[in-house]
């Protein structure tokens, strides 16, 4: 991307993912759950800016949105940290005030907006592949004990909770639940496959 432009783009995993959404949610709660997402990433947008960066492009996938920051130089293993941990901090805080906006007015759509972004915030704390938690973990570990040790450590947590999620969920689908912790495993499974 040239230097000054800001760019949206759009998989088609992104729109597979919002017709499904579409499909098993009411049009009510999925737009209480795209606001969730976009103050969740405008947290990042904000600590980026806050560290002198700026954000270039969006792209728009089938698990979520990808910020393309441009800075003068790298970010810094803490600053990488703290970026990713902008994002769940957000959510927090839009549960809190929509838990509050509930509780006031007896607002149906204030909880419902509190749970689904307390469920994105908590979601995005997982410390796997490209979550939230996975970059901090990730970080965390480069810093320590180098780059190359901190991927593998990375995949290695990712590869394990991908098959622990995967083991929950097979038993989850034997005794009646769905098949959504098989699909979670299965997407984590499958970057941890192509991250490497």
């Amino acid at each position: 991307m040239s230097k000054g432009t800001r760019r949206l783009r759009h998989t088609g995993g992104f729109w597979i993912l919002c017709g499904v959404l579409l499909l098993a949610l009411s049009l009510r709660v999925l737009l209480w759950f795209a606001l969730a997402c976009l103050v969740h990433e405008l947290g990042h947008a904000a600590a980026i800016r806050l560290l002198g960066g700026r954000v270039e492009g969006i792209e728009l996938t089938g698990v979520g949105a990808v910020l393309s920051p441009r800075r003068e130089r790298l970010f810094s293993y803490r600053e990488e940290c703290a970026v990713a941990l902008a994002g769940p901090m957000a959510s927090f805080l839009l549960a809190l005030l929509a838990g509050v906006w509930g509780r006031r007015f007896g607002s149906g759509d204030g909880y419902l907006l509190a749970g689904l972004s307390l469920a994105l915030a908590v979601f995005n704390l997982v410390p796997a592949g490209p979550l939230d938690g996975g970059r901090v973990l990730r970080a965390a570990a480069s810093r320590f004990w180098g780059p190359n040790r901190g991927e593998r450590i990375s995949r290695g947590v990712t590869g394990a909770l991908g098959a622990g999620l995967a083991a929950l969920g097979l038993w989850s689908l034997v005794h009646g639940g769905n098949f959504t912790l098989l699909l979670c495993a299965g997407w984590l499974l499958a970057r941890r496959t192509w991250e490497n």
